[in-house]
């Protein structure tokens, strides 16, 4: 039984979204909770990273990560987890260009890092 189905004595929650159509077909509705806790992790790898802070906040209904210089002039990335090829994928949502496998979070934050120190330049 899913979360959104009701249950004795239980609250009863909406059914996940769908995923945005692609390539004009409709996607599968996929849960939410792999979306959120891949972005978190990823959210993490930043921590550390001096000069970049994290915030979320969300576009056309779905958690995005947007990762924002601090001290240096450049636009902030705002990066969402999406469901392709059968995995999960971190992509940037300006640009819809896949950056890496959800589960390859220190390679998806080096991608995102470099990318943002050349934007800065």
């Amino acid at each position: 039984m899913g979360a959104h189905e009701r249950r004795s004595g239980g609250r009863v929650l909406p059914p996940p979204p769908p995923e945005p159509e692609v390539a004009r077909r409709p996607g599968t509705p996929m849960p939410q909770r792999e979306r959120i806790t891949f972005l978190v992790r990823l959210s993490e790898r930043f921590v550390l990273n001096t000069g970049l802070l994290t915030a979320f906040t969300s576009v056309d209904g779905y958690l995005v990560l947007n990762v924002i210089p601090h001290q240096i002039s450049g636009r902030a990335a705002t990066i969402g987890c999406c469901y392709r090829d059968g995995q999960w994928w971190f992509y940037n949502v300006r640009t819809d260009a896949p950056i890496c496998p959800a589960n390859e979070l220190d390679a998806a934050a080096h991608h995102i890092t470099t990318a943002m120190r050349r934007a800065a330049r």
